[in-house]
């Protein structure tokens, strides 16, 4: 499941259908233009986009990026890495 939602998001990155703006505070939105759907991401959550926007297109790349970023352990950040995956497949 979570393979099959990073490569949704990824394609829809790559083919103009998701669009990301990042905002001042480190948050962020995605526009789905097809879904027409806004989604607010936290700082935790634009990371992970911005990831797999970037080229990193598995759990462990994700998890790997969030650690480091956030200074926390490999397994919360691949519990969150998956959470957060599987939230947004549900919606796209």
């Amino acid at each position: 499941m979570t393979s099959a939602a990073i490569e949704t998001i990824a394609s829809g990155l790559e083919n103009g259908r998701l669009t990301i703006t990042s905002l001042d505070d480190g948050s962020g939105v995605v526009l789905d233009s097809d879904g027409e759907q806004l989604f607010s991401f936290n700082v935790t959550g634009l990371t992970i986009v911005q990831a797999i926007e970037s080229g990193d297109k598995t759990v462990e790349a994700l998890s790997d990026r969030l650690s480091k970023r956030f200074e926390v352990d490999k397994e919360r950040a691949r519990s969150d890495v998956e959470g957060f995956l599987s939230r947004l497949a549900e919606k796209l």
